[in-house]
């Protein structure tokens, strides 16, 4: 998580903007955490990460972090 928070949190905010926050659940799914980000429509958010699967400071976090997204889920 430390690794997310210095290096993939930064790029993110900068690239996606509205940073709503993180969450974890009370119940349900163990170890799952959920981050949230506000954006004016589906096209802006469309935009803003395709932006951010171009940025090179995200491209080096990808590369360089370890595996932690065991499954993935959108809500859309």
């Amino acid at each position: 998580m430390e690794h997310y928070v210095t290096a993939g949190l930064p790029v993110m905010k900068r690239v996606l903007g509205n940073f709503l926050g993180f969450y974890t659940s009370d119940i349900g799914m163990q170890n799952q955490v959920i981050h949230m980000w506000g954006y004016e429509s589906h096209a802006d958010r469309e935009t803003r990460r395709k932006q951010l699967a171009t940025e090179p400071d995200w491209i080096a976090y990808i590369k360089n972090g370890p595996p932690v997204v065991i499954s993935t889920e959108n809500g859309f």
